[in-house]
């Protein structure tokens, strides 16, 4: 998580990219200029410049490369497509490129075949590419390619929306006889919903009611639809994992008996929650529980923090026995969960960031605490939420003593070397005075 944080950091620091079908769109020359050309250097022509592959469309986009060769080249030759990788997920390779960046191609008008884009090293590729090894062909004077496009929602968002590269042909030493440009736009859409965070809030009758995001830029929330009552059972309860647009993830509820309940996501929206499941008794020794990547926190009436891993994962509601991470922690007066952490506010109002260790033990879960920033006294809540805006990272919604409703996009920092609330606000919500928890 910490590392996927990295790189969305980037990628808001440098989001300046050009503009859709903007000048990177090049037009093909006339094919009298292209055949001039071959004849001296060879050359690869992208008929009609960059195709636009729209996310979530199911719809590949499709782009014609002719390859114009010089008249002396003869023998096999070998195609491949070189596109930038600007900010690649620290967890991309060539075992798990397959199946989220996917093409097909068809060589001189032949049935087509799946290729697979991949990302090694290759000869004369010196910077980080996705690298397409296409079909190894007969020289001719002209040769064509039809290729596929297509990026899954995980992948798209992490390339810019206009890529440019280089189409290179290369004879039997390695040579390059011939090379152009080639290039795509991706249309990132609207987020899936499994992509798009989502939130409850419970009123004073009870009743729990679900925000879920429109995955706009402006973080902007659909209506709110109706749960169910009887919520008015649990003194506590808590998001164990994020929960979803698509009805995916889970919660942790306490009722006025002490015993934990687990509420499971059901994948669902309309129902987003499974019946719950019984975990057990004794939780009224706590002040505080909440969920976060490893597992479950939770504080003691003393002060003390305690640690619950999960025992097999978080699709079920088992953990570890319990480990104490320390005393002091009354200090705080908010905190909330999140995927590399926790975060927590202070009785003067600083938020902190306790960011998992990942070579820490369940005693010592997390690196020494960053701040965050003060002011945070303004706000009566503070939750985690997966994101609510448009292909962003998680966010953090906070709810002031007006009952008015903001949300931070999370950022990346150094000091924290996790994610943090951003230094700008969005209002996304008013009203909330009528509910006494949001989770």
């Amino acid at each position: 998580m910490r590392t996927t944080l990295v790189v969305a950091t980037a990628l808001i620091a440098g989001i300046a990219p050009a503009v859709l079908g903007g000048a990177g769109a090049v037009a093909a020359p006339a094919r009298g200029v292209a055949a001039q050309t071959a004849a001296e250097t060879g050359a690869v022509v992208q008929e009609g410049g960059r195709p636009t592959f729209r996310v979530g469309s199911g719809v590949p986009a499709k782009s014609t490369f002719k390859v114009y060769l010089p008249a002396d080249v003869t023998g096999p030759v070998k195609a491949r497509i070189a596109l930038p990788l600007e900010n690649p997920p620290f967890d991309s390779s060539a075992d798990t490129l397959p199946g989220h960046l996917t093409s097909t191609v068809s060589v001189n008008g032949a049935a087509p075949v799946k290729v697979d884009w991949q990302l090694p090293t290759h000869p004369g590729v010196t910077d980080l590419s996705f690298v397409l090894d296409l079909p190894t062909v007969e020289a001719a004077a002209t040769l064509t390619f039809d290729v596929t496009f297509a990026v899954d929602d995980w992948l798209a968002h992490y390339i810019q929306p206009a890529i440019d590269g280089r189409f290179e042909v290369t004879n039997t030493t390695g040579t390059k006889v011939a090379v152009g440009t080639a290039g795509f736009v991706i249309d990132l859409g609207t987020p899936s919903r499994d992509l798009r965070g989502a939130f409850h809030a419970r009123d004073k009758s009870g009743v729990l009611w679900r925000f879920e995001a429109l995955g706009e830029a402006d973080s902007r929330l659909a209506a709110r639809t109706r749960i169910g009552a009887g919520w008015d059972a649990y003194t506590l309860f808590t998001q164990l994992t994020p929960t979803y647009a698509d009805g995916k993830g889970n919660l942790l509820a306490r009722d006025k008996a002490g015993v934990l309940w687990f509420h499971e996501g059901s994948g669902d929206p309309a129902k987003p929650f499974k019946p719950r499941v019984r975990i057990s008794a004794g939780w009224n020794a706590y002040t505080a529980i909440t969920g976060y990547g490893e597992g479950m926190l939770a504080r003691d009436k003393d002060g003390v923090l305690w640690n619950f891993e999960y025992k097999d994962s978080r699709l079920t509601p088992t953990f570890l026995p319990r480990a104490r991470v320390g005393a002091g922690w009354n200090t705080y007066t908010a905190w909330t969960g999140t995927q590399d952490g926790v975060l927590t506010r202070d009785a003067s109002g600083v938020l902190w960031k306790h960011t998992v260790d990942v070579n820490g033990t369940p005693a010592k879960p997390f690196r020494p605490r960053a701040r965050v920033g003060g002011g945070w006294n303004v706000y009566s809540t503070i939750v985690s939420t997966p994101d609510l805006g448009r292909w962003t990272e998680s966010d953090v919604v906070a709810l002031d003593r007006d009952g008015r409703l903001w949300a931070y996009d999370t950022i990346y920092s150094a000091a924290a070397e996790g994610g943090i609330p951003g230094p700008i606000r969005k209002n996304i919500g008013w009203g909330f005075t009528i509910y006494n928890t949001v989770v």
